[in-house]
């Protein structure tokens, strides 16, 4: 492998990593990020590199595996170049590598409510097919014999996916993040005020990332929460590989190309998978449930709190979201924009928490 001086001189090696966590608008804020024209950002958004490596990388090896294959777009008008991989968040030794190769990279990390995050994430794992158990409550009560590895649905390529409360431990994977990084290179977004005020938290993540604003307004939702219609078609559309802990969807990704934006380019398949995609927002947690989850995760969000100087006491005090389910009409809007005064009125959509 070669030396940090060598290897940093890679004019097209990445700044920045959003490294997570799932379901907490990670899609959304890179794709803002990737229509600045001072950022280069990885197409596709999720590149999974660093979790692959098992071996020592020549310069060349690097250039070609991944600054050719993912940063084929760079420019040198691009200030800041980046990726967005949330799994690096719950793989220490991803950071370490990526650390070898860019002492100074910086670390963007999203965090929400584990109380919406959790009946989202589950409902994705169903919509990828890792997950068949429908009832979010029996899944839960699955942790610890799927963990034994009785009980893991068959085309659920990796248990770890299935350990609900592992993922939602934010406090504990940002401390993680920051007694490898350093909390100088930490920027933590909670989703709450990507949701209400997107417009300063996108600002803010370009202080961070020493990049110019460039005067966006538009912050559209990029996914909606999804399921399929027909199962046996799902699993032609998504064939299940696995990328050390991450479902990739393989026969989209091959085929697909990309906009200037990052954004995919319809192809057949695509729109076929689009046909056999339809909204459907997750079920709320039910009274027991929500119990259970803010018994196993008080301590979690109390340490979150800690590190980041932020009092999210009132997060697990929730039975839903209430950012995400009162501001998303207007989050989706084609025309949101919140630099209008009409914004300053929907910020008291937002009910008192209790």
């Amino acid at each position: 492998m070669q030396s940090n001086q060598q290897t940093n001189q890679l004019s097209r090696f990445p700044d920045f990593f959003v490294v997570g966590a799932p379901r907490c608008g990670t899609t959304s804020f890179c794709r803002y990020l990737a229509r600045n024209p001072q950022i280069c950002f990885s197409q596709p958004k999720e590149t999974y590199f660093f979790s692959r490596l098992d071996n020592d990388l020549s310069e060349n090896e690097l250039r070609r595996n991944y600054l050719d294959s993912y940063f084929p777009h760079y420019t040198a008008d691009c200030r800041a170049v980046g990726e967005g991989t949330v799994t690096y968040l719950y793989q220490p030794e991803t950071i370490k590598r990526i650390q070898y190769f860019n002492p100074s990279a910086r670390f963007i990390v999203l965090v929400r409510d584990p109380l919406a995050m959790l009946p989202s994430y589950h409902q994705r794992l169903r919509y990828l097919l890792q997950e068949e158990e429908s009832d979010f409550e029996k899944a839960w009560a699955l942790q610890l014999t799927r963990a034994r590895g009785e009980n893991v649905p068959k085309l659920c390529l990796d248990a770890r996916l299935l350990a609900y409360s592992e993922i939602a431990k934010f406090g504990a994977q940002v401390q993680q993040l920051y007694a490898i990084a350093g909390r100088e290179r930490t920027h933590v977004i909670v989703f709450d005020d990507l949701v209400t005020d997107p417009l300063d938290v996108y600002r803010r993540a370009l202080e961070f990332l020493h990049v110019d604003y460039d005067g966006q307004t538009r912050f559209e939702r990029k996914y909606q929460s999804r399921m399929y219609r027909y199962r046996w078609l799902q699993q032609l559309l998504y064939l299940p590989v696995m990328r050390h802990g991450k479902v990739i969807d393989t026969l989209q990704r091959c085929l697909s190309n990309y906009n200037q934006d990052g954004s995919r380019r319809r192809n057949p398949v695509s729109r076929l998978a689009g046909w056999n995609t339809i909204t459907e927002s997750p079920a709320p947690l039910s009274p027991r449930m929500t119990a259970i989850v803010r018994e196993t995760l008080q301590a979690d969000v109390q340490l979150l709190s800690s590190l980041i100087d932020r009092d999210l006491s009132s997060w697990l005090a929730r039975k839903r979201d209430h950012a995400t389910y009162h501001l998303l009409p207007h989050w989706n809007s084609p025309t949101f924009d919140p630099t209008k005064a009409g914004y300053q009125h929907s910020k008291s959509l937002i009910p008192k928490s209790g």
